[in-house]
Protein backbone atom coordinates (compact mmCIF):
# COMPACT_ATOMS: atom_id res chain seq x y z
CA UNK A 1 0.00 0.00 0.00
CA UNK A 2 1.63 3.15 -1.27
CA UNK A 3 1.59 5.54 1.74
CA UNK A 4 1.73 9.62 1.40
CA UNK A 5 2.91 11.63 4.05
CA UNK A 6 3.07 15.76 4.40
CA UNK A 7 6.13 17.14 6.74
CA UNK A 8 5.36 19.20 9.49
CA UNK A 9 6.50 22.84 7.58
CA UNK A 10 3.92 21.70 4.44
CA UNK A 11 0.72 20.92 7.04
CA UNK A 12 1.73 24.39 9.10
CA UNK A 13 1.69 26.39 4.98
CA UNK A 14 -0.98 24.08 3.99
CA UNK A 15 -2.86 25.19 7.22
CA UNK A 16 -1.48 29.00 7.33
CA UNK A 17 -3.44 29.10 3.42
CA UNK A 18 -6.50 27.25 4.52
CA UNK A 19 -6.97 30.11 7.28
CA UNK A 20 -5.77 33.33 5.42
CA UNK A 21 -8.88 32.31 2.41
CA UNK A 22 -10.86 31.42 4.84
CA UNK A 23 -10.35 35.07 6.70
CA UNK A 24 -10.32 36.64 3.76
CA UNK A 25 -13.69 35.19 2.68
CA UNK A 26 -15.13 36.01 6.44
CA UNK A 27 -13.92 39.86 5.66
CA UNK A 28 -15.18 39.82 2.18
CA UNK A 29 -18.75 38.42 3.60
CA UNK A 30 -19.02 40.95 6.45
CA UNK A 31 -18.28 43.81 4.24
CA UNK A 32 -21.02 42.60 2.38
CA UNK A 33 -23.26 41.96 5.25
CA UNK A 34 -22.99 45.79 6.41
CA UNK A 35 -22.87 47.25 3.06
CA UNK A 36 -25.77 45.62 1.62
CA UNK A 37 -23.68 44.92 -1.90
CA UNK A 38 -21.56 42.48 -2.94
CA UNK A 39 -17.77 42.48 -3.36
CA UNK A 40 -17.18 41.07 -7.04
CA UNK A 41 -19.90 42.92 -9.15
CA UNK A 42 -18.14 40.87 -12.08
CA UNK A 43 -19.37 38.22 -10.86
CA UNK A 44 -22.48 39.09 -10.40
CA UNK A 45 -22.96 40.31 -13.85
CA UNK A 46 -21.21 37.80 -15.10
CA UNK A 47 -18.60 39.62 -16.25
CA UNK A 48 -21.00 42.15 -18.18
CA UNK A 49 -20.11 45.54 -16.68
CA UNK A 50 -21.26 47.29 -19.31
CA UNK A 51 -24.42 47.92 -18.25
CA UNK A 52 -23.80 49.19 -14.81
CA UNK A 53 -21.30 51.71 -16.19
CA UNK A 54 -24.44 53.01 -18.53
CA UNK A 55 -26.44 53.17 -15.67
CA UNK A 56 -23.66 54.46 -13.41
CA UNK A 57 -23.19 57.64 -16.73
CA UNK A 58 -27.23 58.37 -16.66
CA UNK A 59 -27.09 59.10 -13.22
CA UNK A 60 -24.28 61.24 -13.43
CA UNK A 61 -25.57 63.05 -15.93
CA UNK A 62 -29.08 63.18 -13.90
CA UNK A 63 -27.55 64.57 -11.58
CA UNK A 64 -25.71 67.15 -13.54
CA UNK A 65 -28.91 67.91 -15.05
CA UNK A 66 -30.28 68.65 -11.03
CA UNK A 67 -27.52 71.27 -10.92
CA UNK A 68 -28.49 72.96 -13.87
CA UNK A 69 -31.98 73.19 -13.04
CA UNK A 70 -31.01 74.35 -9.18
CA UNK A 71 -29.28 76.93 -10.87
CA UNK A 72 -31.66 77.88 -13.41
CA UNK A 73 -34.26 78.15 -10.72
CA UNK A 74 -32.07 80.03 -8.50
CA UNK A 75 -31.38 82.69 -11.39
CA UNK A 76 -34.80 82.94 -12.48
CA UNK A 77 -36.50 83.55 -9.03
CA UNK A 78 -33.58 86.21 -8.63
CA UNK A 79 -35.19 87.52 -12.18
CA UNK A 80 -38.42 87.54 -10.58
CA UNK A 81 -37.47 89.14 -7.24
CA UNK A 82 -36.14 91.64 -8.65
CA UNK A 83 -38.37 92.93 -11.18
CA UNK A 84 -41.13 92.62 -8.54
CA UNK A 85 -39.61 95.07 -6.39
CA UNK A 86 -39.07 97.25 -9.24
CA UNK A 87 -43.10 97.21 -10.35
CA UNK A 88 -44.36 97.54 -7.21
CA UNK A 89 -42.07 100.77 -6.54
CA UNK A 90 -41.99 102.30 -9.88
CA UNK A 91 -45.84 101.42 -10.50
CA UNK A 92 -46.90 103.82 -7.42
CA UNK A 93 -44.23 106.21 -8.49
CA UNK A 94 -45.68 106.63 -12.01
CA UNK A 95 -48.95 107.30 -10.43
CA UNK A 96 -48.36 109.76 -7.71
CA UNK A 97 -46.01 112.30 -10.59
CA UNK A 98 -49.55 111.69 -12.51
CA UNK A 99 -51.71 112.41 -10.16
CA UNK A 100 -50.06 115.49 -8.34
CA UNK A 101 -50.08 118.58 -10.25
CA UNK A 102 -46.80 120.31 -8.59
CA UNK A 103 -48.73 123.16 -9.08
CA UNK A 104 -48.17 124.41 -5.23
CA UNK A 105 -43.92 125.23 -4.80
CA UNK A 106 -40.85 124.90 -6.31
CA UNK A 107 -39.62 123.35 -3.23
CA UNK A 108 -42.20 120.59 -3.45
CA UNK A 109 -41.76 120.13 -6.80
CA UNK A 110 -37.26 119.53 -6.05
CA UNK A 111 -38.02 117.27 -3.40
CA UNK A 112 -40.26 114.93 -5.24
CA UNK A 113 -37.88 115.07 -8.08
CA UNK A 114 -35.05 114.25 -5.32
CA UNK A 115 -37.46 111.47 -4.63
CA UNK A 116 -37.16 109.82 -8.19
CA UNK A 117 -33.64 110.28 -8.88
CA UNK A 118 -33.47 108.12 -5.74
CA UNK A 119 -35.61 105.25 -7.41
CA UNK A 120 -33.57 105.64 -10.65
CA UNK A 121 -30.33 104.98 -8.17
CA UNK A 122 -32.14 101.91 -6.45
CA UNK A 123 -33.27 100.42 -9.74
CA UNK A 124 -29.95 100.34 -11.17
CA UNK A 125 -28.84 98.69 -8.22
CA UNK A 126 -31.20 96.11 -8.32
CA UNK A 127 -30.37 95.41 -12.23
CA UNK A 128 -27.13 95.15 -11.10
CA UNK A 129 -27.69 92.58 -8.70
CA UNK A 130 -25.94 88.95 -8.60
CA UNK A 131 -26.99 85.58 -7.56
CA UNK A 132 -23.90 83.77 -6.81
CA UNK A 133 -21.56 85.67 -8.43
CA UNK A 134 -23.68 85.75 -11.70
CA UNK A 135 -25.12 88.77 -12.47
CA UNK A 136 -28.86 88.62 -13.71
CA UNK A 137 -29.32 91.15 -16.02
CA UNK A 138 -26.04 90.71 -18.50
CA UNK A 139 -26.60 88.63 -20.56
CA UNK A 140 -23.83 86.04 -21.18
CA UNK A 141 -21.78 89.05 -19.32
CA UNK A 142 -23.19 87.81 -16.20
CA UNK A 143 -19.17 88.55 -14.35
CA UNK A 144 -19.91 91.90 -15.19
CA UNK A 145 -23.05 94.57 -13.56
CA UNK A 146 -25.31 95.22 -16.12
CA UNK A 147 -25.29 99.07 -15.79
CA UNK A 148 -23.08 101.44 -15.53
CA UNK A 149 -23.62 103.59 -12.04
CA UNK A 150 -26.67 105.84 -11.80
CA UNK A 151 -24.68 109.11 -11.03
CA UNK A 152 -22.86 107.90 -14.77
CA UNK A 153 -26.19 107.57 -16.87
CA UNK A 154 -27.40 110.76 -15.46
CA UNK A 155 -24.62 112.48 -15.95
CA UNK A 156 -24.31 111.44 -20.02
CA UNK A 157 -28.27 112.54 -19.71
CA UNK A 158 -27.69 115.48 -18.74
CA UNK A 159 -25.12 115.91 -21.43
CA UNK A 160 -27.62 115.46 -23.81
CA UNK A 161 -29.99 117.65 -23.24
CA UNK A 162 -28.27 120.77 -22.14
CA UNK A 163 -29.59 123.75 -23.99
CA UNK A 164 -32.89 122.13 -24.49
CA UNK A 165 -35.66 125.05 -23.23
CA UNK A 166 -38.72 122.92 -23.13
CA UNK A 167 -40.01 119.58 -21.66
CA UNK A 168 -40.84 118.36 -24.83
CA UNK A 169 -37.75 119.02 -26.76
CA UNK A 170 -35.61 116.94 -22.64
CA UNK A 171 -38.38 113.97 -23.15
CA UNK A 172 -37.76 113.36 -26.75
CA UNK A 173 -33.93 113.52 -26.47
CA UNK A 174 -34.17 111.08 -23.41
CA UNK A 175 -36.17 108.59 -25.45
CA UNK A 176 -33.78 108.77 -28.64
CA UNK A 177 -30.47 108.10 -26.29
CA UNK A 178 -32.60 105.04 -24.60
CA UNK A 179 -33.74 104.09 -28.01
CA UNK A 180 -31.04 104.25 -30.14
CA UNK A 181 -29.13 101.53 -31.36
CA UNK A 182 -25.97 99.76 -30.83
CA UNK A 183 -23.07 101.56 -32.19
CA UNK A 184 -25.01 105.51 -31.66
CA UNK A 185 -23.36 106.62 -28.24
CA UNK A 186 -26.85 106.48 -26.69
CA UNK A 187 -27.95 103.83 -23.67
CA UNK A 188 -26.67 100.30 -25.40
CA UNK A 189 -22.93 102.06 -25.92
CA UNK A 190 -22.68 104.30 -22.57
CA UNK A 191 -24.79 102.49 -20.06
CA UNK A 192 -25.23 98.98 -20.62
CA UNK A 193 -22.46 96.45 -20.16
CA UNK A 194 -24.09 93.29 -20.77
CA UNK A 195 -24.47 91.97 -23.79
CA UNK A 196 -27.17 91.87 -26.94
CA UNK A 197 -29.33 89.34 -28.22
CA UNK A 198 -27.24 86.64 -27.34
CA UNK A 199 -29.08 84.46 -24.49
CA UNK A 200 -27.95 82.24 -21.35
CA UNK A 201 -28.88 78.76 -22.66
CA UNK A 202 -28.96 76.10 -19.88
CA UNK A 203 -29.66 72.53 -20.54
CA UNK A 204 -32.30 71.28 -18.06
CA UNK A 205 -33.56 68.39 -19.42
CA UNK A 206 -31.96 65.44 -21.85
CA UNK A 207 -33.46 67.21 -24.91
CA UNK A 208 -34.59 70.71 -23.54
CA UNK A 209 -32.59 73.77 -23.09
CA UNK A 210 -33.98 77.14 -21.04
CA UNK A 211 -32.95 80.49 -22.65
CA UNK A 212 -32.64 83.60 -20.04
CA UNK A 213 -33.44 86.33 -22.75
CA UNK A 214 -34.27 89.28 -19.83
CA UNK A 215 -31.43 91.74 -19.69
CA UNK A 216 -31.42 95.61 -18.83
CA UNK A 217 -31.18 95.89 -22.34
CA UNK A 218 -34.33 94.50 -22.75
CA UNK A 219 -37.22 97.00 -23.73
CA UNK A 220 -39.36 96.53 -21.15
CA UNK A 221 -36.87 97.11 -17.96
CA UNK A 222 -35.45 99.97 -20.38
CA UNK A 223 -38.37 101.84 -20.10
CA UNK A 224 -38.28 102.09 -16.86
CA UNK A 225 -35.33 103.41 -16.44
CA UNK A 226 -36.26 105.89 -19.03
CA UNK A 227 -39.34 107.13 -17.24
CA UNK A 228 -37.20 107.15 -13.74
CA UNK A 229 -34.56 109.29 -15.57
CA UNK A 230 -36.35 111.91 -17.37
CA UNK A 231 -38.34 112.77 -14.04
CA UNK A 232 -34.65 112.33 -12.64
CA UNK A 233 -33.23 115.12 -14.43
CA UNK A 234 -35.44 117.67 -12.92
CA UNK A 235 -33.33 116.71 -9.64
CA UNK A 236 -30.39 117.73 -11.55
CA UNK A 237 -31.38 121.42 -12.45
CA UNK A 238 -32.36 120.10 -16.04
CA UNK A 239 -34.71 123.64 -17.47
CA UNK A 240 -33.85 125.41 -14.23
CA UNK A 241 -36.22 128.40 -13.49
CA UNK A 242 -39.06 126.94 -15.99
CA UNK A 243 -41.29 125.82 -12.89
CA UNK A 244 -44.07 124.49 -15.68
CA UNK A 245 -41.90 123.01 -18.06
CA UNK A 246 -40.23 121.20 -15.03
CA UNK A 247 -43.07 120.11 -13.94
CA UNK A 248 -44.88 118.61 -17.48
CA UNK A 249 -41.32 116.78 -17.29
CA UNK A 250 -41.89 114.79 -14.32
CA UNK A 251 -45.47 113.87 -15.51
CA UNK A 252 -44.14 112.75 -18.65
CA UNK A 253 -41.75 110.18 -16.91
CA UNK A 254 -44.64 108.96 -15.07
CA UNK A 255 -46.86 108.58 -17.73
CA UNK A 256 -43.90 106.22 -19.26
CA UNK A 257 -43.65 104.59 -16.40
CA UNK A 258 -47.23 104.09 -16.05
CA UNK A 259 -47.81 102.84 -19.87
CA UNK A 260 -44.88 100.43 -19.67
CA UNK A 261 -46.12 98.79 -16.70
CA UNK A 262 -48.33 96.37 -18.92
CA UNK A 263 -44.63 95.68 -20.49
CA UNK A 264 -42.75 94.95 -17.43
CA UNK A 265 -45.67 92.46 -16.64
CA UNK A 266 -45.44 90.43 -19.62
CA UNK A 267 -41.54 90.07 -19.08
CA UNK A 268 -42.45 88.98 -15.77
CA UNK A 269 -44.60 86.44 -17.52
CA UNK A 270 -42.02 85.34 -20.00
CA UNK A 271 -39.91 84.48 -17.02
CA UNK A 272 -42.42 82.30 -15.07
CA UNK A 273 -42.98 80.33 -18.07
CA UNK A 274 -39.26 79.60 -17.97
CA UNK A 275 -39.74 78.95 -14.24
CA UNK A 276 -42.45 76.55 -14.89
CA UNK A 277 -40.44 74.39 -17.88
CA UNK A 278 -37.71 74.64 -14.79
CA UNK A 279 -39.83 73.06 -12.28
CA UNK A 280 -41.42 70.41 -14.81
CA UNK A 281 -37.99 69.06 -15.98
CA UNK A 282 -37.06 69.19 -12.15
CA UNK A 283 -39.33 66.82 -11.40
CA UNK A 284 -38.52 64.56 -14.51
CA UNK A 285 -34.86 64.73 -14.14
CA UNK A 286 -35.52 63.25 -10.08
CA UNK A 287 -37.95 60.58 -11.36
CA UNK A 288 -35.62 59.57 -13.41
CA UNK A 289 -32.67 59.64 -11.06
CA UNK A 290 -34.19 58.00 -8.56
CA UNK A 291 -35.78 54.89 -11.26
CA UNK A 292 -31.75 54.38 -12.10
CA UNK A 293 -30.33 54.73 -8.57
CA UNK A 294 -32.77 51.84 -7.87
CA UNK A 295 -31.92 49.54 -10.63
CA UNK A 296 -27.92 50.36 -9.61
CA UNK A 297 -28.79 49.30 -6.11
CA UNK A 298 -30.44 46.02 -7.41
CA UNK A 299 -28.00 44.83 -9.79
CA UNK A 300 -25.14 45.88 -6.93
CA UNK A 301 -27.50 44.67 -4.24
CA UNK A 302 -26.29 41.50 -1.92
CA UNK A 303 -28.76 38.73 -0.85
CA UNK A 304 -28.79 39.52 3.10
CA UNK A 305 -30.21 35.71 3.67
CA UNK A 306 -27.79 34.07 1.19
CA UNK A 307 -24.65 35.94 2.57
CA UNK A 308 -25.91 35.70 6.61
CA UNK A 309 -25.84 31.71 5.79
CA UNK A 310 -22.47 31.76 3.62
CA UNK A 311 -21.08 34.09 6.80
CA UNK A 312 -22.07 30.98 9.21
CA UNK A 313 -20.55 28.44 6.97
CA UNK A 314 -17.08 30.43 7.16
CA UNK A 315 -17.29 30.99 10.83
CA UNK A 316 -18.32 27.12 11.14
CA UNK A 317 -15.16 26.38 8.97
CA UNK A 318 -12.74 28.80 10.56
CA UNK A 319 -13.75 27.18 13.77
CA UNK A 320 -13.11 23.87 12.67
CA UNK A 321 -9.79 24.57 11.43
CA UNK A 322 -8.53 26.31 14.84
CA UNK A 323 -9.27 22.61 16.65
CA UNK A 324 -7.60 20.63 14.10
CA UNK A 325 -4.47 23.44 14.30
CA UNK A 326 -4.78 23.45 17.77
CA UNK A 327 -4.84 19.53 18.14
CA UNK A 328 -2.05 18.98 15.48
CA UNK A 329 0.06 21.35 17.93
CA UNK A 330 -0.39 19.07 20.70
CA UNK A 331 0.80 15.78 19.43
CA UNK A 332 3.98 14.57 20.57
CA UNK A 333 6.60 12.07 19.12
CA UNK A 334 6.32 9.67 22.29
CA UNK A 335 2.51 10.08 22.17
CA UNK A 336 3.33 8.30 18.01
CA UNK A 337 5.48 5.76 19.49
CA UNK A 338 3.05 4.24 22.11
Amino acid sequence: MTVHSIGDQARAFALQAASYRLKTTLATLTQEMASGEVADIGQRLGGNTQILSRIETRILFMEQLGRNTAEAATLTQGMQDVLESVRSEVGALGLSLLAEPFNETESLLSMRAGEVADAFETTVARFNRAVGDRFLFSGLNSDAPALAPANEILDALVVIVAGLTTAADVTQAVSDWFDAAPGMGGFLDVAYRGTIGQAQHVTIGEDQTLALVTTAATPALRDVLKGLATAALVDRNVLAGQHGQRRDLMQTGGRVLVDNAPELLSEMGRIGMGQQLIERARSESAATLSTMKIVRNELRAADPYETAGALKQVEAQLESLYAVTARLSSLKLVDYLR
